[in-house]
């Protein structure tokens, strides 16, 4: 597939990032080279790219935990296009091109060539109030993780033989910590948001939802940007990795069995709303209710559907 635009390929780690500049039918490298990941380098990839060529490049990366996230940063703020790409996509990209090298130089010409041949979407920043309540709400789902981690291990410790009270004691100290860290954490969540006067309108509109707490609600809008990229349920469900993958193939019927594919932060603040809603909001109770019915052994199929009929009746409201 012929391109009419340059990419730049970029693959990040903590101190640097190699980078591919291809244009035209992806077979015309004009150069690769590694720079320092901090402003320093960021400014020495625009003047290299520069001297590159006329056209102005485009440039693709892949998600890579929080590394990339100044490199996209400081290229938006300099008026460049940049997209990022989920790192499952470009290693999906790359065994289909039957590239079989890894190495940071190939890793740069493959995201080049994703770029060019698939014309990913623009990646535009949050928010600055979303981008903090972003932060704050996956701090407090840590600190909730580590919580019921504590929990089981205390539970786990006072059925062990010979066990200290001592260890005990700490580990009681460390529950009440993470109890504390919780609510100061809720408490400065719902301050945050409540200093938007629309965002906090919206929040206590969606409030209506039995099953859902101010918390969640909160969780939802600012993970997904308060949906301003979305345009369809498909989209946003995809998006918490609640769609259906199926595996059929000839006479072969494999088990049908969620994505799980990106954000994992909506998923695991949905869990328990959605438990909740089995019991309390009527028209998810009888959607648990019948799934439940023609799969007895599997009640998880229930809740998750109920997941999945919260996240879109956020959406929609």
């Amino acid at each position: 597939m012929k391109a009419l635009k340059a990419v730049v390929g970029i693959d990040v780690s903590k101190d640097h990032f190699m980078v591919c500049y291809k244009s035209r039918d992806s077979k015309v490298i004009k150069g690769t080279r590694s720079f320092n990941n901090n402003e320093s380098g960021f400014s020495e990839l625009l003047d290299w790219c520069s001297k590159r060529s006329d056209i102005k490049p485009d440039f693709a990366m892949e998600a890579t935990g929080v590394y990339h996230e100044k490199s996209t940063d400081y290229l938006y703020k300099n008026s460049c296009q940049v997209s990022v790409v989920l790192a499952n996509k470009i290693k999906h990209y790359a065994k289909s091109q039957n590239i079989k090298t890894k190495t940071d130089k190939s890793d740069a010409s493959v995201i080049a060539n994703y770029g060019l041949e698939r014309n990913p979407a623009a990646w535009k920043p949050m928010t600055p109030k979303f981008f903090l309540l972003r932060q704050m709400c996956r701090e407090m789902l840590s600190f909730k993780l580590d919580l019921t981690r504590a929990k089981n291990q205390r539970h786990a410790l006072e059925y062990a033989y010979g066990i200290s009270e001592q260890v005990l004691k700490v580990k009681d100290e460390q529950i009440l910590f993470l109890n504390k860290s919780i609510r100061i954490m809720e408490e400065d969540i719902c301050r945050v948001s409540q200093e938007d006067k629309a965002f906090d309108a919206r929040v206590k509109l969606l409030t209506s939802i039995p099953g859902l707490r101010v918390i969640t609600i909160i969780t939802i809008l600012c993970e997904t940007d308060g949906f301003a990229s979305f345009n369809n349920l498909r989209q946003i469900v995809s998006c918490a990795g609640l769609d259906i993958s199926e595996k059929e193939s000839g006479q072969m019927k494999g088990r049908s069995k969620i994505s799980k594919t990106e954000n994992s932060h909506l998923r695991q603040c949905l869990y328990m709303p959605a438990l909740s809603a089995c019991s309390c909001n009527k028209p998810i109770k009888g959607l648990y209710e019948r799934i439940v019915e023609r799969n007895p052994t599997i009640k998880r199929k229930g809740i998750i559907a109920g997941m999945r009929k919260l996240l879109i009746l956020v959406f929609v409201l």
